[in-house]
């Protein structure tokens, strides 16, 4: 049995379940009637949504698209009422339109209305937060089966959107139960931005997002995220929003993730400059934008402060969509911030990642069942996995089974197996374990030096994060100190070493004109791990895989 056919029968048990066996006649009949009604409880499209269909344009059987501008119900004396009783008037993308009833078609919703989107938006939207290495389909797709009905995809560079084929194929993966969804794009050119959200329209999209509260190094080094938000960069944001604005259909909405300015006046002129734009969503982070002079970058201590969005929102009432975002760990503090800010809707990130369940309220007083319940999310979100991958790899997929099953995982010392396995069977063989000491179907025995090796582990990945900030703070003074722009170190030798580039440095038998060589390009990446082995490991302050860093996996 295949990996997918494994995890659609955990997913889907009762499509598995053994029947008795019947006449072939018997057995043909049922299989119709089946199909028949799986046909009927699809969802028919409503007026202004996109559909898409081989043979939608007469005479041409390549794939056609088109926005549904009416329906109405055929007559009953119609000779092809037997089709179906609605008549769908479809206005086809590059002109022309076709009335059909599309039951002969295999057609397939691309879009959902903006007007079903934004009042959505406007009423109480649970919603994902765009997150580094942690909102990928997967995992948004976890968080809409238990409460979220909103799902941002990870930040993604505008121009590496455009051009990489295979990054925009792997971390822009789309479902059919992954609607509405918002592509989160960062960048600091209209053009390039503009083009990257007509891409993802054209995808299926239902909204694309600029990032405009990312407050990691890498958004330093380039110039986006919270960084463009000084004042000194607002006539360049508005060009971006507004080429976001008219790059795109319209019925695709133009949103943008901001954090607080450092007043509040600032604040709600960033928003209504914004709006003014086009963005017609604003989802307002309740902390400040982070800066080189506050702690650096990643700056986000302390409670959001919700009192902040609610002054934007009754500034700007319903002129734009304001959603709240910071403080939300469990489902009562998500309705308190939509109660107390009164957003259209509450956005999430650390508390879905500790919780994707978090939107319903499914907390068990007690110890080991709220253990199970943890483990069985993270068990269904490795069968997702088997069915839709992570693009990100065993890191990104390990660092969520850590987050959502934490508690069980520290309690039976199994953190360190779940982060050295090598693929999804291994996690899962690790969580099925901690799940049968749970329900005492296995006996669990401390062992004291497994105790001690997981708590220095623990100890080490504290330290690499601490190396890191020390790192780019002296990267920074160095720049300030030589009178260079203060990202200027930052920015050198971000590029992680290709086989070629491996293959060059070996050939270099000096050591010194090797190391030389490799701090021209990748002075912040680790040689002795790219080159033999680190024997730091985990507390080694250089990078040892720039694909996710566990530190980057929070909401922009």
């Amino acid at each position: 049995m295949s990996s997918f056919d494994a995890a659609a029968r955990r997913l889907h048990p009762d499509a598995y379940a053994r029947e008795e066996p019947t006449a072939p006649v018997e057995k043909k009949v049922e299989k119709k009637k089946k199909q028949k009604k799986r046909k009927a409880a699809e969802p028919l499209p409503a007026v202004g949504d996109v559909i898409a269909a081989r043979g939608l344009r007469k005479g041409d059987d390549a794939e056609a698209r088109g926005t549904v501008t009416k329906i109405k119900r055929a007559k009953r004396d119609d000779k092809k009422s037997k089709r179906g009783d609605r008549v769908y008037r479809i206005e086809l993308e590059g002109g022309g339109s076709r009335k059909t009833r599309l039951t002969h078609l295999d057609w397939r919703l691309v879009r959902k209305d903006t007007k079903s989107f934004l009042e959505t938006m406007r009423s109480g939207a649970k919603i994902v937060a765009p997150m580094v290495g942690g909102s990928e389909l997967a995992f948004r797709l976890l968080c809409r089966r238990h409460g979220a009905n909103v799902a941002y995809t990870p930040m993604l560079e505008a121009s590496k959107f455009l051009d990489d084929a295979e990054f925009k194929t792997q971390f822009f993966q789309t479902h059919v139960d992954d609607k509405p969804l918002v592509a989160h794009f960062c960048g600091n050119d209209p053009k390039i931005v503009g083009a990257a959200c007509k891409e993802a329209a054209r995808l299926g999209a239902d909204a694309v997002d600029l990032n405009l509260g990312c407050p990691q190094r890498v958004a330093y080094a380039g110039h986006y995220g919270s960084y463009l938000m000084k004042q000194e960069d607002r006539e360049l944001v508005k060009a971006i929003v507004r080429a976001m604005r008219r790059d795109t259909p319209k019925e695709v909405v133009v949103c943008v993730k901001i954090r607080l300015m450092d007043t509040q006046p600032d604040t709600l002129q960033l928003v209504e400059d914004l709006r003014d734009s086009g963005a017609q969503v604003v989802a307002l982070h309740g902390r400040r934008r982070a800066t080189w002079h506050r702690d650096g970058p990643g700056a986000r201590d302390g409670p959001a402060n919700l009192d902040a969005i609610r002054q934007v929102k009754e500034a700007v009432g319903d002129s734009v969509v304001i959603v709240s975002n910071g403080n939300v760990r469990n489902c009562g503090e998500a309705e308190e911030a939509l109660e107390l800010t009164k957003a259209g809707g509450v956005m999430s990130a650390e508390g879905l990642l500790n919780d994707p369940a978090l939107f319903e309220d499914a907390v068990c007083t007690d110890v080991n069942e709220e253990r199970l319940r943890k483990i069985a999310l993270a068990l269904e979100y490795l069968d997702l996995v088997d069915a839709h991958g992570n693009p990100a790899g065993y890191r990104s997929i390990a660092f969520h089974c850590r987050r959502i099953a934490k508690d069980a995982l520290d309690a039976y010392d199994a953190l360190d197996e779940l982060l050295d396995g090598p693929d999804v069977a291994a996690a899962r063989k690790v969580l099925e374990r901690c799940r049968q000491y749970c329900t005492g179907e296995k006996n669990y025995e401390e062992d004291a030096a497994k105790k001690a090796s997981a708590k220095k582990r623990a100890a080490d990945r504290l330290r690499t994060r601490e190396a890191r900030k020390r790192f780019e703070g002296r990267m920074i003074r160095k720049a300030k100190r030589e009178g260079k722009a203060l990202d200027f170190y930052v920015k050198q030798g971000l590029d992680k070493p290709s086989p070629d580039d491996l293959r060059k440095l070996r050939s270099i038998k000096d050591e010194k004109a090797r190391l030389a060589a490799w701090n021209a390009k990748h002075r912040q990446h680790c040689i002795a791990f790219h080159l033999s082995s680190c024997k730091r490991g985990d507390s080694c302050a250089f990078l040892h895989d720039a694909v996710v860093e566990s530190a980057d996996l929070v909401s922009g």
